[in-house]
């Protein structure tokens, strides 16, 4: 039941910029997709070209979200 919810306030999300926390890794970006799975989202990467990256991420492996533009 947490999973779904978890799943469902996330898709409030799209469209907003987002920092994702793994055991290994942080993200941040807009997110553009939830799926019952996973969670992706386009990760600007730094540099002269600012290449948008798309990152997924399995919603099992997330340890936190922090929303940067709530509405």
């Amino acid at each position: 039941m947490l999973a779904s919810f978890f799943r469902l306030q996330l898709r409030h999300y799209i469209g907003d910029t987002v920092e994702v926390a793994t055991s290994s890794d942080l993200f941040e970006g807009v997110v553009i997709d939830v799926t019952n799975s996973i969670l992706r989202l386009t990760e600007t990467s730094p540099g002269y070209e600012a290449d948008l990256d798309i990152i997924t991420i399995p919603l099992n492996q997330i340890n936190y979200v922090r929303v940067d533009n709530v509405q």
